[in-house]
């Protein structure tokens, strides 16, 4: 799990999930199952993208700005 700030709130994510291929797939095969999306959601927050959700006031624009820190958190760890 990768710890990272965003909007001055503390989140955790899984790295694991957000370095795997097939989640990079999912993130980009998007515009074709947007569902895949949601999914994307549930996995790199571990299931906690709902209370994250409302932890980012609950716009889906804000989960998006939220995953891409999480994955830039994870980039970060990997270089250490």
């Amino acid at each position: 799990m990768v710890s990272f700030e965003f909007e001055g709130q503390q989140f955790e994510a899984d790295d694991d999930v957000l370095t795997d291929y097939e989640f990079v797939c999912d993130i980009l095969c998007a515009d074709e199952d947007p569902k895949s999306l949601v999914r994307c959601f549930k996995a790199a927050f571990a299931g906690r993208d709902r209370e994250y959700a409302k932890m980012v006031g609950g716009k889906f624009k804000k989960m998006g700005e939220l995953l891409a820190a999480a994955v830039a958190a994870a980039g970060e760890e990997a270089k250490n």
